[in-house]
């Protein structure tokens, strides 16, 4: 026997706003990096998530 099925929600949201705008922009200049900038920009976060003066002090291993 089949159980019965609620009837979803229609939520509200906003088709576009401000977050999604700069998530879109930042998603369109990401895209245009080099491996070598991606590289730098990511031991750059690294370093601010996990602290030390060098991205060698990172607890992460990378490949």
């Amino acid at each position: 026997m089949k159980q019965p099925t609620r009837k979803r929600k229609k939520l509200d949201y906003l088709d576009e706003t401000e977050g999604s705008r700069i998530a879109a922009k930042a998603r369109k200049l990401a895209s245009k990096l080099t491996p070598e900038e991606r590289r730098a920009h990511f031991n750059a976060a690294m370093v601010l998530i996990y602290g030390g003066d060098d991205a060698k002090e990172a607890a992460v291993p990378r490949r």
